[in-house]
């Protein structure tokens, strides 16, 4: 058994981490576990909400304190979980790891349906569209290569992942377990309990807390301009909760600022988005891992973008958008350009879309009755 488990991260350490990254589970079974916070490595420093301060967080400023953590004596047989994937930006503290000989584990999920292009397809559409950014792209690709070909970066010892599509892509691993999306062990949780979170007609937005989102960062993008977002949203709820007479409630983002009265008054909950679908009339997202509740409790679902989300993500996440509304078979709007009085149609589910999305990017056969927690806890203490 390893005396001690440790997450190296990129982003801070909230509530939703301690739940879903597998931090209390471990806890609770007497592992010993440490989180490193190394944003200041990686990005902007910055504050999120739901961000925790324990006794086993420790914040890192520098590759050089992080490889003296790493040198401690008590660190030695240590397991590292990266909560950081590996990229160009990256490759310091993967290549330190490795040079000091240390046991490695990925975490892979969360991955969402994709147009099916070939590569060199895939490879003139962007070099047409940003050239600079392909080329610079392309040399840190060709680096990272470089880097794992001649063992200045060694394979993971474990790489955990969800759903048939990344359980048969080519991992960076000696070793492939599969588990399930943490939101797939939710709903399995919310599943049991009896007692509605809202009585009555409703349903439920996935927020992604867009104007704020600090993982946009490190997608290099932009975030939209509040005021007008918000307006957009919360006409089309006006519209929605009277064609279909229902109350619309928030799935609040994790890092939501519930303070903020940014929706009309509507309800935002935060932590509950498992409980929230599963008693819904059905679902409104833009896109994210979170839709996958629609999926599981079999829900109607319908996905939104706005006029500004067109202009600054046409080409990555509004795509995601309409990619995803294509794979389930989904309705979808740009909320900017409804007409008056245009009603607003809400698909039923395609039960075969469905299926395919919960096996291809939530779980598999052999591990759906099973609890991530317990693969996790189980693979960690035994290698």
């Amino acid at each position: 058994m390893s005396k001690k488990v440790i997450f190296v991260s990129w982003v801070k350490l909230t509530d939703r981490y301690m739940r879903d990254y597998f931090l209390d589970h471990l806890i609770n079974n007497g592992v010993e576990v440490e989180f490193w916070d190394i944003v200041a490595l990686t990005r902007e420093q910055h504050s999120e909400f739901g961000e925790i301060d324990v006794g086993f967080l420790k914040v890192v400023q520098s590759i050089r304190d992080l490889e003296n953590l790493v040198k401690l004596k008590e660190n030695k047989d240590s397991t590292y979980v990266m909560l950081l994937s590996l990229q160009w930006k990256t490759r310091s503290v993967y290549r330190m790891l490795s040079k000091n000989g240390c046991k490695v584990v990925g975490l892979r999920w969360g991955e969402l349906p994709e147009i099916s292009q070939s590569f060199w397809k895939r490879a003139v559409k962007k070099l047409l569209a940003e050239p600079l950014t392909f080329l610079r792209r392309t040399f840190e690709v060709l680096g990272l290569a470089s880097y794992k070909k001649i063992g200045l970066i060694k394979p993971h010892d474990i790489i955990f992942t969800a759903g048939s599509v990344l359980r048969n892509s080519a991992q960076f691993s000696k070793k492939n377990i599969q588990l399930n999306l943490p939101d797939y062990d939710n709903y399995i949780q919310a599943k049991r309990l009896s007692e509605p979170v809202i009585h009555g007609k409703y349903a439920v937005f996935l927020d992604l807390n867009l104007p704020y989102n600090s993982d946009l960062a490190l997608e290099g993008l932009k975030t939209v301009e509040p005021q007008n977002y918000y307006r957009s949203l919360n006409k089309f709820f006006e519209r929605i909760e009277k064609q279909y007479d229902v109350k619309i409630v928030i799935a609040g983002h994790p890092k939501t600022n519930t303070n903020l009265d940014v929706f009309d008054s509507r309800k935002v909950y935060r932590l509950a988005t498992a409980e929230l679908v599963k008693d819904s009339e059905f679902v409104i997202s833009h896109h994210s891992t979170s839709h996958s509740y629609a999926v599981f409790n079999f829900k109607p679902c319908v996905f939104i973008y706005t006029n500004e989300m067109e202009e600054l993500y046409l080409n990555c996440r509004v795509k995601a958008i309409k990619t995803f509304a294509s794979y389930l078979d989904a309705s979808i709007y740009n909320i900017d350009k409804l007409g008056e009085p245009e009603n607003i149609y809400i698909r039923q589910p395609n039960r075969l879309r469905y299926d395919e999305f919960k096996y291809s990017f939530a779980t598999s056969k052999e591990t759906e009755n099973l609890s991530s927690n317990d693969i996790f806890l189980k693979e960690i203490i035994t290698n």
